[in-house]
């Protein structure tokens, strides 16, 4: 695999975030690291993507990115044949906060929006990270030249990507809920995606407990609000989280002590959509390895959850 660590050089990552934000309340958490992080100028995040069909994700994501201060962050939604799930949060969310995006329909297509934020920065220049459905990236591999760039999918990404974060799949195999709730578009994304891809497995975040640390924001805080309707505060897996901290902070060497990364290999996705790591080939795969003790990750994460915005500071 291509060595893209380079240590001591921490730039600010150029990043989309696709986010399935329904059925689980990490997404919610993995934003509040997000937003923290780019406070910190460690990340300019371009845009969110939406990879469910669920009708209040869109404003739900809205409301987060307008609590934090950056309501003007561009989503983009599937817009055909999404996974669907009930969501404990989005809906109350969406009617208690204030936002702009009213409806799913208001968004722009993913597909679109990726092509749009893509043509228009630098060469090997964006990190994606995705902790839902790989729905639209398989849609964006297969997307058509347009009015944003006379690329198809597949060399858009290649040109303009550096590389892609991954929450999905267990290492060395297993069956996880972001892969086979649309296998298909796993299947397509894992065996044909042009860049390197780094993988953040389940058993990455399933130890790393975080959320009762939100009872000590403030109770108007969206964060706080989400994992009190979704499990009264207490603690759940940070499997997104980890990705979105990966995908800012791994690759300029910063979390060499947190995780070990495997760069030998492949992942293969089967039409069920388990997953296996392979010896051969030896493509442009790897897969992360916990080192830290998770209670210690746990913390550094909830951390950056709970930091306020600079909009809501006081």
């Amino acid at each position: 695999m291509t060595n893209l660590t380079h240590a001591g050089q921490y730039q600010t990552v150029r990043l989309i975030f696709d986010t399935d934000i329904e059925s689980d309340v990490d997404d919610v958490g993995a934003v509040a690291v997000l937003h923290a992080l780019a406070n910190r100028n460690e990340t300019e995040i371009l845009a969110m993507m939406i990879s469910s069909s669920n009708p209040w994700s869109a404003s739900c994501l809205d409301a987060l990115n307008t609590y934090y201060g950056r309501p003007d962050i561009p989503i983009g939604c599937v817009k055909k044949n999404g996974v669907k799930k009930g969501s404990k949060y989005t809906e109350i969310i969406a009617k208690e906060y204030p936002h702009d995006l009213k409806s799913i329909d208001k968004a722009p297509g993913a597909v679109k929006l990726y092509r749009k934020i893509l043509s228009s920065q630098p060469d090997n220049s964006v990190t994606i990270v995705t902790v839902g459905y790989l729905t639209n990236l398989k849609n964006l591999l297969i997307s058509e030249p347009d009015e944003f760039s006379s690329f198809g999918g597949s060399a858009l990404v290649q040109k303009k990507v550096r590389v892609l974060v991954c929450m999905g799949g267990v290492y060395p195999k297993g069956r996880e809920w972001n892969f086979y709730q649309d296998a298909v578009a796993s299947k397509a994304v894992v065996r044909s995606w042009p860049t390197p891809i780094i993988y953040c497995g389940h058993e990455i975040g399933v130890a790393i407990k975080t959320g009762s640390g939100l009872r000590d924001m403030p109770r108007n805080n969206p964060v706080r609000r989400s994992y009190e309707l979704y499990n009264n505060l207490s603690d759940r897996e940070s499997w997104d989280q980890t990705a979105v901290l990966y995908a800012v902070r791994g690759l300029n060497g910063q979390l060499k002590d947190v995780w070990d990364v495997v760069t030998t290999g492949s992942n293969h996705v089967n039409p069920d959509g388990s997953n296996i790591w392979q010896e051969l080939p030896d493509n442009q795969h790897a897969f992360l390895v916990r080192k830290m003790k998770p209670d210690r990750v746990a913390r550094i994460i909830e951390d950056l959850m709970i930091k306020p915005s600079h909009s809501n500071s006081k």
